[in-house]
């Protein structure tokens, strides 16, 4: 302890401040150290929590100053011990009072790299006060302990920030697991048509629902790379350019995200209809949109008509943002596969076969019946020639064994079916 006895004549400039830290941390300190370098440490300590705070004010919040400041107190003092004492540096040494309110800043949502630029620059300062405190001292002291405090500081500092790291992150997770299961545990019992009190949604969602709500859902094909908050960024961004006051969303798995924009006054449907224009594809991320609906009843029947414009969407007939409002005729068809494609086949008989001729003149009389029995207008959406249409009607007519009625209603609906799900 020869070369470092110099640690023991650290003194404070003045009286020094009381100390913040435990009773417990302050004993196991002033054992080694006595009382001097002590009070050095909490003077040093005070001075240290304020300059971090100015350069990361994240660390001084509202209510989170005392905290930080006692975690900083208790880890001079540590850093004292370990440089007279030299312990192993290994993540134990890392003090409680720490590592409690790095936790505090997970669930703060503070940025890991900003929690870190506040160890980075606590090791900075204290290296620059004891580097202070070393000109002081003979040649021969300042000499030999200058590397080896710059050297200690740096693996006590390294130590501090893996371990407040792993921290970090796993209480970010136990936070974000605990508070995502209650807020997911509402909305089931929402999706299910359950009583829930405005007052408990309100709390615990952070979301009202005696609102107008459009439902999202954004899924992506790729899991293994794509992360969770790219799906709610997307959510987000389809709130804003959507003119949303608030936005609600749930993680429904690795790869599927639930999100409900709300107004106090119901929107325009063009604020919803221009979304796929306003915000820019993100592949391989996709979205649905469900219709607008008001209050708890609003919300479920959103997400519903989300889920089934994602349905469609897996259909490969819809752009990066499929609205139900687009596909909900195609979606009541379709809603039972099994019994639309006996439909479709009862109804179009030889002309259901799966033959590129055939396809041919399904797609001619879809659209034929479309433009209301117009040859002319088929012929111009389909680029081809009036009588073109006239002769492929009359073979798709044959197929069918029978004219086109007055009501093609069913002839149309079975189209429709065959055109979405393939012949059967």
């Amino acid at each position: 302890m020869s070369g470092s006895s110099w640690l023991l004549r650290l003194v404070p400039s003045a009286a020094p401040p009381e100390p913040v830290c435990s009773p417990e941390t302050l004993a196991a300190a002033r054992a080694p150290l006595g009382p001097g370098p002590v009070g050095w440490a909490v003077e040093v300590a005070r001075d240290m929590a304020a300059h971090i705070v100015r350069q990361v004010p994240e660390h001084g919040g509202p209510g989170a100053y005392p905290p930080f400041h006692r975690a900083v107190e208790a880890t001079v003092l540590q850093a004292l011990r370990g440089l007279l004492t030299e312990p192993e540096p290994r993540g134990a040494l890392v003090v409680p009072e720490a590592v409690a309110g790095n936790a505090e800043l997970a669930r703060r949502n503070v940025p890991l790299e900003r929690v870190l630029r506040g160890v980075r620059l606590g090791h900075a300062y204290l290296h620059g006060r004891l580097m202070e405190a070393l000109d002081k001292e003979p040649d021969e002291v300042r000499i030999q302990e200058s590397h080896r405090v710059s050297e200690l500081l740096f693996v006590y500092a390294d130590v501090q920030a893996s371990r407040l790291a792993e921290e970090y992150v796993a209480e970010r997770d136990r936070w974000r697991r605990g508070r995502e299961a209650a807020r997911r545990r509402i909305v089931d019992d929402l999706l299910s048509g359950r009583l829930v009190g405005g007052a408990v949604a309100a709390r615990t969602l952070g979301y009202e629902l005696a609102r107008h709500h459009a439902a999202f859902i954004v899924t992506t094909g790729s899991p293994e790379a794509t992360s969770t908050d790219e799906l709610r960024l997307l959510a987000a961004e389809l709130g804003r350019a959507a003119g949303a006051e608030n936005l609600l969303s749930v993680a429904a798995g690795s790869a599927e995200l639930w999100a409900w924009a709300c107004w106090s006054a119901e929107p325009a449907r063009d604020a919803l209809a221009g979304l796929s224009r306003l915000v820019p594809e993100r592949r391989p991320l996709r979205a649905a949109l469900g219709p607008v609906g008001y209050g708890p009843e609003g919300f479920r029947r959103s997400h519903r008509g989300a889920r089934e414009a994602r349905r469609m969407d897996r259909f490969g007939h819809t752009g990066w943002l499929c609205d139900y409002a687009d596909v909900s005729t195609a979606a009541l068809l379709t809603a039972d596969v099994e019994h639309a494609r006996w439909f479709a086949a009862r109804v179009l008989g030889g002309l259901g076969a799966d033959d590129p001729r055939v396809r041919e003149l399904r797609e001619t009389l879809r659209v034929y019946l479309a433009e209301g029995r117009s040859p002319q207008g088929a012929a111009e959406r389909l680029f081809v020639a009036r009588n073109t249409v006239t002769y492929r009607v009359r073979r798709a007519e044959r197929l069918l064994g029978r004219p086109l009625e007055q009501d093609t209603l069913e002839v149309r609906m079975a189209l429709e079916i065959v055109r979405l799900l393939g012949p059967g």
